[in-house]
């Protein structure tokens, strides 16, 4: 059997190299994308993009132990002769489904889907660029931002109901200012939407907050209601 091949088209490019990165490709198109890297400018250079603009989301996420014997027991179903028509493969990422439940199977999708969904940067000289995971506590992230010095944009991984009358809002605070300002409004559906980002240029260590407020927003320009999300901007490329 060939090897698959690399698409040409730009996005498809964009796409294929952000599943390398984040490990969701098969065994087979993995080694393809593996040996065509050193010979493929435009699949390489997609690749290094994804790196630096996933990378501050390995910071944002403590580390986690494994339970208890969970490497001995991939081993052990991955080793185990095939039964039933079931490759020894299908059983072992069957379980990891057992092992650490589907809701996290989930989220990983979602989080990947949002991502992919997420532009590519622009053709030309580098610029700088955040990302933030908003979550509510330690609960399961609910919102991915991207921002450069024009926009910032928002994406959905689990977007939450608010009760009838009530908006979301947005706010920016960065280290030192005097307090948050006003980004604008999180539309009544949708999943992604954009914000102007002049109101308070995006940098380093900015906290990006979604409150609860009255129709027509804060009315004494900080929230009033509770802070749904929060997540601090990272640079990831300069």
């Amino acid at each position: 059997m060939s090897p698959p091949e690399i698409p040409d088209a730009p996005e498809e490019v964009h796409v294929l190299a952000g599943e390398y990165v984040l490990g969701t490709l098969d065994a087979r198109v993995a080694e393809a994308v593996r040996a065509a890297l050193p010979t493929n400018p435009a699949l390489a250079a997609a690749v290094a993009s994804w790196e630096r603009r996933l990378d501050p989301l390995t910071r944002l996420a403590p580390a986690v132990e494994p339970p208890k014997g969970t490497w001995e027991a991939i081993a052990a179903r991955i080793a185990a002769p095939a039964s039933r028509g079931v490759s020894a493969a299908g059983r072992a990422a069957a379980g990891w489904r057992n092992l650490f439940g589907a809701g996290l199977a989930g989220a990983a999708i979602a989080g990947l889907a949002v991502f992919l969904a997420v532009r590519p940067p622009a053709p030309g000289p580098a610029q700088e660029r955040y990302v933030a995971v908003m979550q509510a506590d330690q609960a399961a992230p609910a919102w991915v931002v991207q921002a450069d010095r024009g926009e910032i944009s928002v994406a959905a991984i689990n977007r939450p109901a608010i009760p009838e009358g009530r908006v979301m809002q947005v706010w920016g605070l960065a280290p030192g200012d005097p307090g948050p300002t006003s980004l604008g409004f999180v539309p009544t559906d949708g999943t992604r939407f954009t914000v102007d980002a002049s109101r308070r240029p995006p940098v380093d260590g900015m906290l990006v907050e979604i409150s609860l407020e009255p129709p027509g927003g804060s009315p004494i320009g900080r929230p009033t209601g509770p802070v749904l999300f929060i997540g601090r901007l990272e640079r990831v490329l300069r």
